[in-house]
Order: structure tokens, then C-alpha cells, then sequence
């Protein structure tokens, strides 16, 4: 019973590292009909009761008590925090929010109508929640605030607010690019592809947006868009690449299966690489984070021992030449 016990609570830590489970405390805020500062707490926040929070302004800073419950059914939770902070810089039209838990959680957000910020000033009923962009296949995920058009529509960290962007790709001559991956988010891997009429049509949190695309066959950026979506808004791109007969290096090719194993490592530890049947000859491997930032490149070997990296889950990409022949995910545990 003791191994089993021991082997159940290894595979959770073994889960939890792959899709930490990252604490949020605010769900959303919002100025009422009297221009009140509501602050919304989600039920994430439910092991934080009865702990102190930092809460500032940017110049002003209060540590209240909030008393949240304990209750996850009384979830979420709403403060007025114009009454705990009277004098604050916090408007509609511009602030800078920022609270913090015990000295081991921040989450801080701008908007405004310049500067470094994460939206534009919030209009009518609109209120700012905190989520997250999670890739099609549950790889990675990028933290972010974005605007919903009124409170209620927000539940579990989420809106039914979104906005739509329509990127159409096309070669010069004006005929369709198929199969061409957009990254969104600086997330790796790709989110979505262009279909058979080089179109490519997303529904995303209305937040600050990165939409990427790289010329097939080379790591040339054609599309590097940053903006902050509003709303029910609407965005198209047209996206020009160059025809090329070589494969793309963000698109893997078929019939190549890449297996690590393990692929739950400790420092120093080696890995082998499997390609199953497949007669492909790799002479490359290309390491990412789960941001999709290259941390490094290396000859291929059928045992691979990984330089030193921080806990983490991390991708190996698998090339021969300039082509992708597959990626796998490992995890790195210390």
C-alpha cells in the first residue's frame, strides 16, 4: 500500500510540474456607476484567506484586511476598493494596479492611453480580468489580462468577450498559402495554420496581441504584429511569403515519431532518443522553453544528456538539415 501510496503522489508531482498550478487572486476589477473601484477575487484565491495583502496604486500602497472566505461556494469574491484606498491614482482612463501575496505572488497590470501598457482605458461597463492563452494541444501557456464588456460575463478567469483576427496568407501571384503556422502569444508550438484558402481565422481574449509568421523554409519573420485588441474587434492582415521548395523549419514532417525516454529527468541525467522505424537521418536537435525561445542547438545523438536548466517543462525539436522531422516535450525536476 506504501509504494502504491508513494508511486499515486509521485505522478501528481510529476503532473503538477508539467501544468504548474499557479495561484491567481484577482478575477477581474471594474469602475461602478458611481466610478467605484470594484475588485473581484475568483476562487484560486481560496488558500490565500486569512493571509495579509500589498495593494498599490503605483503611489499609494494599503495593506487591508480583506477577510475572504473560506467557503470556495461564497467565490467570487468583490471588495470596493475605492472605499479601503479614498485616495488612489486609479481612474478608467488610466492606472497602474498592483497587488501582491506574502512576498511570493505579484500580479500587476497597466492600462492607459500610452506608455507601456497592457490595455487602453476601459469605456462603458467594461471590466479587466486576469487568464491565460493556452496552446491547441495544452503545451504551453502565456499569463494575461484582457477586457471583457461587463463583469458578468466573466466566470472562472474567463470571458465570453473576444475579438477576431482573420490573417490571410498568399505567394505573390496572389494564389493561396496553405499550411503556413502562426505562433500567437510568442507561444511554441505553432497555434493555428492556414487552411487549404490560406486563411487562418481566430477568436482571442481581447488583450494585448503577438501574432508571428516566418517565411517557409527560413526563420524570417514576414508578419511580427503587437497591439492591444479591443472588444468585439475585428483585425485582418495580409501576409505575402515567397514560394520555396524548402521545407518549412516550424513544420514537421510526416512519419517521423520522436520518443524520449525517460522524459522526466533530474540534472545529469541522459535521455534516448527513439525514432521507431523511420529511415530519416537527423543531424540536429534544437532546444526550446515552453516561451518557444531556441536555448540552444546540438549535434544529434541516440543519448542526449541536456545542458543545466531550471525546473521546467522544455521541447526538443528534432531537424534534418533545415527541415523539422518532429518535437517532443520533457520535463526537468530538481
Amino acid at each position: 500500500m506504501r509504494k502504491i501510496f508513494l508511486l499515486v503522489l509521485f505522478s501528481v508531482a510529476v503532473l503538477l510540474s508539467a501544468n504548474p498550478l499557479v495561484e491567481r487572486a484577482i478575477q477581474q476589477f471594474w469602475f461602478d456607476d458611481s466610478g467605484e473601484l470594484m475588485l473581484q477575487f475568483g476562487n484560486e484565491c481560496l488558500s490565500m484567506a486569512g493571509f495579509d495583502f500589498t495593494i498599490s496604486d503605483g503611489v499609494n500602497t494599503i495593506t487591508p484586511v480583506l477577510n475572504l472566505p473560506v467557503d470556495y461556494q461564497l467565490y467570487p469574491f468583490t471588495i470596493n476598493l475605492s472605499a479601503l484606498m479614498p485616495v488612489s491614482t486609479l481612474s478608467p482612463e488610466s492606472g497602474h494596479l498592483r497587488l501582491s501575496f506574502q512576498d511570493r505572488m505579484v500580479e500587476e497590470v497597466r492600462w492607459g492611453e500610452s506608455g507601456e501598457v497592457d490595455l487602453s482605458p476601459l469605456i462603458a461597463t467594461q471590466s479587466i480580468y486576469q487568464s491565460k492563452a493556452i496552446t491547441p494541444d495544452h503545451e504551453s501557456s502565456h499569463e494575461l489580462w484582457a477586457k471583457s464588456d461587463h463583469p458578468d460575463f466573466v466566470t472562472n478567469y474567463d470571458s465570453s468577450t473576444r475579438s477576431t483576427i482573420t490573417i490571410y496568407t498568399k505567394y505573390p501571384d496572389a494564389s493561396p498559402a496553405a499550411n503556413i503556422p502562426l505562433f500567437y502569444q510568442n507561444l511554441w508550438p505553432a497555434w493555428a495554420y492556414s487552411d487549404a484558402e490560406g486563411k487562418i481565422e481566430l477568436s482571442v481574449h481581447s488583450a494585448k496581441t503577438n501574432l508571428r509568421i516566418f517565411q517557409p523554409g527560413t526563420q524570417e519573420l514576414v508578419l511580427d504584429e503587437t497591439f492591444i485588441a479591443e472588444p468585439a474587434g475585428c483585425y485582418v492582415y495580409n501576409v505575402i511569403l515567397q514560394p520555396s521548395s524548402v521545407s518549412d523549419p516550424h513544420q514537421e514532417m510526416p512519419g517521423v515519431i520522436l520518443k524520449l525516454s525517460p522524459n522526466v529527468l533530474k540534472p545529469g541525467q541522459s535521455m534516448q532518443l527513439d525514432l521507431g522505424k523511420s529511415e530519416a537521418s537527423p543531424d540536429k536537435l534544437r532546444l526550446f522553453d515552453v516561451k518557444g525561445r531556441i536555448l540552444g542547438e546540438y549535434p544529434f545523438t541516440e543519448s542526449w544528456q541536456p545542458p543545466q536548466l531550471n525546473s521546467g517543462v522544455y521541447f526538443l525539436q528534432l531537424l534534418q538539415g533545415d527541415s523539422t522531422l518532429d518535437s517532443a516535450r520533457f520535463i526537468m525536476l530538481k
